[in-house]
């Protein structure tokens, strides 16, 4: 009986992978379903509102069109080209947005990605079209403003005319002031700042006074134009006018820098000239001297009272010579502290040689007959390079001489002993 059931195990084990299998089946379809719904939501709301733009960038083109008419009769036509030209490209995009409308509601069959495409379009479109007329819709209102307002506005100009034009004349002072105290080549980022400024001032000028005069007449004529006209000359010549301060505070600045840096070169030529006058080497004094001549003129030249200054390019000439003579007076230092170490060194040296010589030549007297030549020709050397290493003035070179003194005596002591072995 047992046998006969063998397969019932099996039959178990495919019956739930079966069942598995159709469960995983219908959760796919499922998803797949609510993903499809999920499309079909995203999609019918897009077209809901590329409807919405599409209608919203219609009304904009008729309130528009009223707006246009408006500003013509105030403005006239030369001054309303540009909202007509606006006006006319947002026509042509909504009726193309409205072609685009037309494909999604005729019978004809469309595929989902055409739909799609063509909805975004006609957001696009209507967007931008209503985009385009608002700006314009918005300055032609700034505009109105600005004619209404426009008897305070020019009282308002008047009194700025006034105290730029008394800033000009400060400006002029300014230029003459420090004209005698910096070079013209110091000046000449500013120095053609106040003939600028009075340019843009009169500009300004004749622009307040045409729309004074059309306010006189009391005619239609707008004067926005003049008033915005006078705005931007007296704003260019402010700009020219600030410049000039911060000239003025820039130089100043620099003029304090430079005297500093003055200050500091004496104290930098003051230590080179010590170090010139306590080196040992003539080399060293000779190139420290030529350093210190080309700083010592660059200081005198740059300090002389009649002189007009740059401080920057003072500044900068200054820094180079500076520069120079602090690398010659670095290397001379180097030098000297080379000088000064070999000569401390030195006493050591001659000290260690005389000693090893001493003990050498003991030996050898010791050992008669048995050291050979080769031993006593390095003897010989070593007191020869001692007696140069005495002798000598450069403690560098004496150093090494009573080196090579030591290393001979050393070489002597080694030879000596291997003969009397």
């Amino acid at each position: 009986m047992t046998g006969e059931l063998w397969w019932v195990p099996s039959a178990v084990v495919f019956g739930v992978v079966g069942a598995v299998v159709v469960l995983l089946v219908v959760l796919a379809r499922r998803r797949a379903r609510a993903r499809e719904a999920k499309d079909r939501s995203l999609a019918d709301e897009r077209v809901r509102a590329a409807s919405i733009a599409l209608v919203r960038a219609d009304d904009a083109i008729q309130a528009a069109a009223d707006e246009l008419g408006f500003a013509e009769a105030q403005f006239g036509q030369n001054a309303t080209r540009d909202f007509a030209a606006a006006l006319g490209s947002s026509r042509r995009q909504v009726r193309d947005a409205f072609a685009l409308q037309q494909k999604l509601d005729d019978s004809v069959p469309d595929s989902e990605s055409e739909r799609r495409h063509w909805t975004e379009q006609i957001i696009a479109l209507a967007d931008e079209a209503t985009k385009r007329v608002a700006e314009q819709d918005r300055d032609f209102s700034s505009r109105r403003g600005l004619e209404r307002d426009a008897p305070t506005l020019l009282d308002q100009l008047r009194r700025r005319l006034d105290r730029v034009a008394e800033r000009v004349r400060a400006g002029q002072a300014s230029l003459t002031r420090l004209g005698a105290t910096y070079a013209p080549s110091a000046l000449a980022p500013i120095s053609g700042n106040v003939g600028r400024a009075q340019a843009a001032l009169d500009e300004a000028r004749l622009a307040t006074d045409a729309a004074a005069a059309r306010l006189a007449r009391a005619s239609a004529e707008p004067v926005g134009q003049q008033l915005r006209d006078a705005e931007h000359g007296l704003y260019r010549a402010g700009k020219l006018l600030d410049a000039i301060e911060t000239g003025e505070d820039q130089l100043h600045i620099g003029f304090a820098s430079l005297t500093r840096a003055l200050s500091d070169a004496d104290a930098e030529l003051a230590e080179a000239r010590r170090l010139r006058d306590a080196h040992e080497e003539t080399e060293a004094r000779g190139e420290l001297n030529r350093v210190i001549a080309v700083s010592d003129r660059v200081v005198g030249e740059l300090r002389h009272p009649s002189r007009l200054s740059d401080p920057a390019a003072d500044l900068a000439r200054l820094g180079e010579a500076i520069d120079g003579l602090d690398v010659i007076r670095s290397e001379a230092r180097n030098r000297q502290l080379r000088l000064d170490n070999a000569r401390g060194a030195l006493i050591g040296a001659l000290l260690a040689a005389r000693s090893q010589i001493t003990v050498t030549r003991d030996f050898i007297a010791a050992h008669p007959g048995r050291v050979g030549a080769a031993a006593r020709t390095r003897l010989a050397e070593a007191e020869r390079q001692l007696s140069l290493a005495a002798a000598e003035a450069d403690p560098v070179t004496a150093l090494d001489t009573a080196r090579r003194a030591m290393t001979h005596a050393t070489d002597a002591d080694a030879l000596a002993r291997f003969d009397t072995l």
